[in-house]
This record gives C-alpha cells, sequence and structure tokens, in this order.
C-alpha cells in the first residue's frame, strides 16, 4: 500500500510539473484549436493589395484582441464596416514586451488608425507568484520576470515607435476588469496599470478608450466567483473554449456559472462586454481626427 501512494504521489508531481504541456496539446485537439490559431487578417501574415484605396485599421494586442477566446471585436467590426481594412494585431497571452517584438508587422501595413489593447498578461504576471511568472518567461520567451515597471517602460516604446513610423491615429485603452470583484486584490493591480495607460495618453495626445470605467459603471452587485491565481485560473479558460466550440455555448452563458455579467472566465469579454469595447472603437475610427480625446462610451 506504501508503495501504491508513493507511486501516485510521483504520478501527480510529474503531471505538476508538465501541466503546461498538457494543456497547450489539449488546445491543440482539432475541436478547440482555433482558439489558438491565428486570426483572420493577421497582422504578420496579412498582405495588402498594392492597389489598395480603403483606410487601414491595425488593432493591437492579445486574446482580447485575437479574439478567439471571448467575443471577437475586430472581426465583427470588419464584417460591419466593409468601407476599411482591419487587421488584428492580437497574439493570445502577449505581454507588452511581446507585442514590441513584433511592431513591424504593424507598421509595415501603413494604417490610418492603430487601437492598443495590452496589459492585462502584464498585470497578471506582475504579480509575484512563481507559477504564473514561470509560464509566462516560458511560454512567452520574456527576458525577465513581468513587471510594473517593465510595463510602463514597454508600453511607452511601443507607443513612441508607431508614432515616429506611422501617421496613424491612435487611440489606447485601459484594461478591463479580471474578475468582478471590486476589492479585490487583482482590481488593484490593474487599477495600477491604468493609471500608466492614462498617463501615457495624456503624454503622447492618444485617444483613450475607458474601457475599465464602463466595467465600474454596470458592475454594482459583489457576488461572483472570485478570480483566482491558481491553476484553476487556466482551467477556466480551457473550459470555455470547449463549451464555446465543442458545445456551442455563448461566451455570456459561459461567463453566468461564475455569476459574471461582462467576462466568460474571469479574464475574458463576452458579448456584452465585446459590443461595449466594439462601439468605442468603432467611435473612435469614424471621429479619430480629433486627438487627445476621452471616449467613454
Amino acid at each position: 500500500m506504501l508503495y501504491v501512494s508513493i507511486a501516485m504521489l510521483l504520478l501527480i508531481l510529474i503531471l505538476y510539473i508538465i501541466r503546461n504541456s498538457i494543456i497547450l496539446n489539449i488546445y491543440k485537439l482539432p475541436l478547440i484549436r482555433k482558439s489558438w490559431q491565428l486570426p483572420a487578417m493577421a497582422a504578420d501574415t496579412f498582405d495588402l493589395e498594392p492597389d489598395n484605396d480603403k483606410p487601414v485599421v491595425v488593432c493591437c494586442g492579445d486574446s482580447i484582441t485575437h479574439g478567439h477566446i471571448g467575443y471577437d471585436w475586430v472581426s465583427t467590426l470588419r464584417k460591419e464596416d466593409k468601407s476599411k481594412i482591419y487587421i488584428n494585431a492580437g497574439i493570445n497571452a502577449d505581454l507588452t514586451w511581446n507585442l514590441n517584438q513584433r511592431v513591424d508587422d504593424i507598421i509595415k501595413h501603413n494604417p490610418d488608425y492603430i487601437t492598443i489593447l495590452i496589459g492585462t498578461n502584464d498585470a497578471i504576471g506582475s504579480q509575484n507568484i512563481k507559477h504564473i511568472q514561470d509560464y509566462y518567461v516560458s511560454t512567452k520567451g520574456l527576458p525577465q520576470l513581468p513587471h510594473i515597471d517593465w510595463y510602463a517602460s514597454e508600453l511607452e516604446k511601443f507607443i513612441i515607435e508607431i508614432k515616429s513610423k506611422t501617421n496613424a491615429k491612435i487611440a489606447i485603452s485601459t484594461l478591463p476588469w479580471l474578475g468582478e470583484q471590486p476589492k479585490a486584490e487583482i482590481i488593484s493591480v490593474v487599477k495600477l496599470h491604468n493609471n500608466i495607460i492614462r498617463t501615457l495618453s495624456d503624454k503622447y495626445e492618444l485617444t483613450l478608450i475607458d474601457l475599465f470605467k464602463q466595467f465600474d459603471e454596470i458592475i454594482d452587485i459583489n457576488n461572483s466567483v472570485p478570480y483566482t491565481t491558481s491553476e484553476w485560473r487556466r482551467l477556466r479558460g480551457l473550459r470555455a473554449v470547449i463549451l464555446h466550440y465543442v458545445f456551442g455555448w455563448s461566451w455570456s452563458r459561459i461567463g453566468r456559472k461564475y455569476k459574471l455579467k461582462l467576462l466568460c472566465d474571469h479574464i475574458h469579454l463576452n458579448e456584452k462586454a465585446g459590443a461595449m469595447l466594439q462601439q468605442s472603437m468603432k467611435e473612435f475610427i469614424g471621429r479619430g481626427e480629433y486627438p487627445g480625446q476621452d471616449l467613454n462610451l
């Protein structure tokens, strides 16, 4: 009996050690692999027609822009507005450092408009929690541990680069909530990152889209299941992907298990929140000639 117990403990230990590989391979299964595939008209693979005369919009960010886990606001804008070219420069799990590594894929399209929503993974990774930081370093190739000061530096670097090498009108969005409990520690982390976004938006006269504030105005009941920093955080995302792609559930329905109003898995946007962001981006593109404006739509 002792040997069986030891063997089971060793098996559990091995599974824990290789958990990242296991989860990543689950995402490769045929029915749910779309969640990690490149989005349509991805910035690094899409080529504009030589005679294109439509305004070009490049949407930069992480999985919230990528749109395969949670509401796909970029593709929806593209379907609704045929007068412009919408290019998706969102990549799942990217931090701002990762976005800077692929900035040339954005600049090459000579965009007329650029939208930025980046920092959710920076905020998650900035917490001094070893398994989260190890995950980002190992899977995203980071040269250092995530930190809020590094986020500020990398975001400013990105803004300077796209402003100096394009003539695009630029909008930047504050980060959405992580979980829906206003007094949770992670919300304080998000607020600190959003302070950086607001400061840089003012400094470089960008259009500010205050998505965080929109969440604040809607979430008035503190009865949702809390955001977690445990490995359940990633399993919630996997659950959402399976329910959506295998069983056809909406992102809103998926979030109801946790009593979430605007998120599907405590991180990604459901249809309601995605439509809010989409409308704000649409307003910016429609009125993008006014730098420094604050859109709280």
